[in-house]
């Protein structure tokens, strides 16, 4: 039935449209951009995220458990050889979408409007800085694709990898499969948003979709010394600021409910670490060794995030945004400007951040399979001052 809708409403405008095909595959285009459904469109796959590899069955149906491996260094088709991932090694590559003329295998078709316009997807190469470089892959389609990652097969040629997870050379993977395949244009845009552009001759929806290092958010400059020596002090006392955290130990959780003391917390599926500010997953760096780690700010204004000072005598309350970081310490950018914490127990908490429930980040050495449900005992529900969150000791 809504199918039917949509090829009603595309007769609606056929008069108009005619002779004017090339309208009409732009908005297909754009909205397939702008639709945020594919996470590879708007993630940067470092070299430690790319890899050539073997698959237990060429092409996966919805589902499926699915391996991968043996990884090897991605290759790129242009040349045949290795990506060259710079002097540096911190180039990035991205998937788009682009327009294809030329009916590749695996194209994507349109499935809703019933027009002849076809989509498929290229491989892109920048600098670190986001300079744009060349393109690796003028087309190829995307196997499955699951919270594990995606595999791009360039140019029909080379299986490639571009995972959400960290693997090894050498290594195996093994996981379900949610996308067999990315075929059909409903696997992109969203069917009313597809009725809507064909309707207004527009899409309607943001013209860019951020990157991961967008929005950095740096710390709110301090220009009282009483207060930058109390922060100080803060942080060389608290165990729980100075505690660092990598990849293999932050999750977004899919929650069920809010804890409560003295019970198990249950998880219904681990994913991994996005960030809010951009709705992406955390960029951990080329080397795939950065971290964050939080920090304490003075709230500047009423936050029912803060927590009251029962340690410093201050009679302020406080804020402690979630900073990602170098592994030499530099500064990249904040995570989170606050939120709210949950479930202190067996060194984990989860970290509500900005204090919405969109994202539940939860911090563990705890042994995670991502897509795999997660529980732990809890001890304390929340904190309401800085000495219960300041004194907690994650498991190190």
């Amino acid at each position: 039935m809504k199918r039917v809708l949509v090829l009603f409403i595309l007769s609606m405008f056929s008069f108009s449209l005619f002779g004017q095909t090339n309208e009409t595959a732009k908005l297909i285009l754009t909205l397939a951009e702008r639709s945020g459904s594919v996470p590879s469109f708007f993630t940067k796959y470092y070299k430690v995220k790319a890899w050539s590899t073997k698959q237990s069955k060429p092409i996966p149906q919805d589902n499926d458990v699915w391996t991968l491996s043996n990884f090897q260094a991605a290759m790129d088709v242009s040349t045949k050889k290795p990506i060259d991932w710079g002097v540096n090694g911190d180039r990035y590559v991205v998937v788009k979408v682009v327009t294809d003329n030329n009916n590749r295998p695996y194209h994507v078709r349109d499935d809703l409007a019933g027009t002849e316009h076809c989509l498929t997807f290229s491989l892109e190469l920048y600098e670190f800085n986001g300079k744009f470089v060349k393109t690796i892959s003028k087309w190829g389609y995307l196997l499955g694709s699951g919270y594990h990652g995606v595999v791009y097969v360039q140019q029909g040629i080379y299986p490639t990898f571009l995972s959400s997870v960290a693997v090894a050379k050498g290594g195996t993977l093994t996981y379900r499969v949610y996308d067999g395949s990315v075929t059909h244009l409903s696997n992109l845009v969203d069917e009313s948003d597809l009725r809507v552009a064909l309707r207004e001759k527009k899409v309607d929806l943001p013209d860019d979709i951020p990157l991961q290092l967008s929005c950095t958010f740096p710390p709110k400059p301090v220009f009282d010394a009483a207060k930058t020596a109390i922060l100080e002090k803060m942080k060389s006392e608290s165990p729980f600021l100075q505690v660092k955290y990598y990849q293999n130990g932050v999750y977004d959780a899919g929650k069920r409910d809010f804890p409560k003391p003295n019970q198990r917390w249950s998880f219904w599926n681990m994913f991994i670490a996005s960030e809010i500010t951009n709705r992406c997953p955390i960029d951990w760096g080329p080397n795939g060794d950065r971290y964050i780690q939080f920090d304490a700010e003075f709230e500047d204004k009423r936050n029912y995030s803060a927590l009251e000072d029962d340690m410093y005598s201050t009679g302020k309350r406080f804020l402690f945004p979630l900073r990602l970081y170098e592994k030499d310490g530099r500064f990249v950018k904040t995570i989170s400007s606050f939120g709210n914490f949950f479930g202190f127990g067996e060194g984990s908490f989860v970290f509500m951040q900005d204090a919405k429930n969109e994202i539940a980040t939860l911090f563990t050495k705890l042994p995670v399979e991502i897509d795999k449900p997660f529980s732990y005992k809890v001890d304390k529900r929340t904190v309401t001052k800085i000495s219960e969150l300041l004194t907690f000791k994650p498991i190190q």
